[in-house]
């Protein structure tokens, strides 16, 4: 197998390839020829490391359509999750580790590649099962995947699985979510080795988005948004600028996870990264300030669909 180069500290998310996914998305899910440019401007990009999941639609189909199309197999890296709450589809007294090497085998077999670089739990909650957590093991050691660890939502969870000692942990983090910085994790997981992948940089394009499209729902965040919008004028910076250097400049993040509608978007992305404004430290520092205590039901989407 040809050595594949180190992992892209950009990552691209592939929800958007399998779903009309984010609170901002006006495009709905691309079509196949518009994911392709997408898949294409990220590798010319120099991004060599995707996201997906079983959860996402037809990603996997597409990432692994696109591979075999470009004949990228051998050249990319792909991180990809166990479905939530898989247990429920197997009889009961399966045993861990048949049920997450049935469900890679799955994966690998969509993508078209011999194996995945990650192999995360989708549902954070089974990072305290430990007959899962050594399945996940057991497929390491097997050779499915590289990696293990978990997507997790909430503190106590990265915490937890910084201690159990995975490969790879994905946080959410961003303007609005600074919540582990308020905790050892970082620390536990530098210590531990792990490796850090910090997603929605645009917390699903919240960030960015005209305030008076905000949905009622999401009407205790416009006053957040405005703020943050009314910084990004002052400072002359645009709102993804800010959003996406915000978390990419962390000290303690390895990998910034983040998706696109469009590869005019990508583009755009990539050009913030290649060609940064020039945003002093002050500015940085006060956008800690002023937004460290969101409260959960914003920076939390799983939470939005329950806000009244």
């Amino acid at each position: 197998m040809e050595k594949i180069e180190q992992k892209s500290k950009l990552v691209l998310g592939t929800v958007q390839l399998g779903l009309a996914y984010g609170v901002n998305n006006q495009h709905g899910k691309p079509a196949e020829e518009e994911a392709f440019s997408i898949l294409d401007t990220a590798f010319a990009g120099e991004i060599n490391t995707f996201d997906t999941a079983s959860a996402y639609g037809d990603a996997e189909e597409v990432l692994g359509r696109w591979l075999k199309a470009r004949s990228l197999a051998e050249k990319v890296r792909i991180i990809s999750k166990l479905k939530p709450h898989i247990l429920n589809e197997y009889p009961d007294g399966t045993k861990g580790s048949d049920v997450i090497r049935s469900e890679i085998e799955k994966s690998l077999d969509r993508l078209g590649i011999g194996q995945l670089d990650g192999y995360l739990f989708h549902s954070p909650h089974y990072i305290y099962l430990s007959h899962l957590v050594a399945g996940m093991r057991k497929a390491k050691e097997e050779g499915l995947t590289r990696n293990i660890g978990v997507s997790i939502y909430d503190e106590d969870e990265a915490l937890q699985a910084a201690e159990l000692v995975v490969d790879y942990i994905q946080i959410p983090y961003n303007v609005f979510d600074q919540r582990l910085d308020k905790t050892n994790f970082f620390e536990i997981a530098k210590r531990n080795n792990v490796t850090v992948f910090a997603r929605s940089p645009f917390l699903q394009g919240l960030l960015l988005m005209d305030v008076n499209r905000i949905p009622s729902h999401l009407g205790h965040a416009r006053q957040f948004v405005s703020e943050f919008a009314a910084v990004s004028n002052k400072l002359g910076v645009s709102r993804a600028a800010l959003s996406l250097l915000f978390s990419y400049n962390h000290s303690h993040l390895d990998h910034i996870v983040f998706g696109v509608d469009t590869a005019d978007q990508l583009k755009e992305d990539l050009a913030i990264i290649s060609n940064p404004p020039a945003i002093a430290r002050e500015a940085v520092s006060d956008l800690k300030e002023r937004f460290q205590n969101i409260n959960r039901s914003i920076v939390l989407p799983s939470l939005w669909a329950k806000v009244k």
